[in-house]
């Protein structure tokens, strides 16, 4: 690596399976991108395939948000279940 910080985000394809739904509205799930966005970030968040979160990560923060009217965000609990994460 030369520096470049790497992001959490990788293909969207494989990070939601085929079929995740929100579990509150059924609108299909994105994957939410943290840290700097490089130019496959941005192109991927222009597509509409990942939402860019910002560069300050936590534990707790949502890996998915749904495409609904009122988005709801999620994230992997320990069992691979959707769980809605705690302020």
């Amino acid at each position: 690596m030369t520096g470049t910080k790497k992001s959490r985000t990788s293909n969207p394809a494989e990070v939601t399976s085929k079929g995740d739904s929100c579990p509150t509205c059924g609108a299909a799930l994105i994957r939410i991108g943290y840290g700097f966005p490089g130019g496959d970030m941005i192109e991927q968040a222009e597509r509409g395939e990942i939402e860019l979160g910002g560069c300050c990560v936590s534990d707790n923060d949502p890996q998915f948000h749904c495409q609904g009217q009122i988005p709801h965000y999620w994230r992997r609990g320990a069992q691979g279940r959707l769980v809605s994460p705690t302020p």
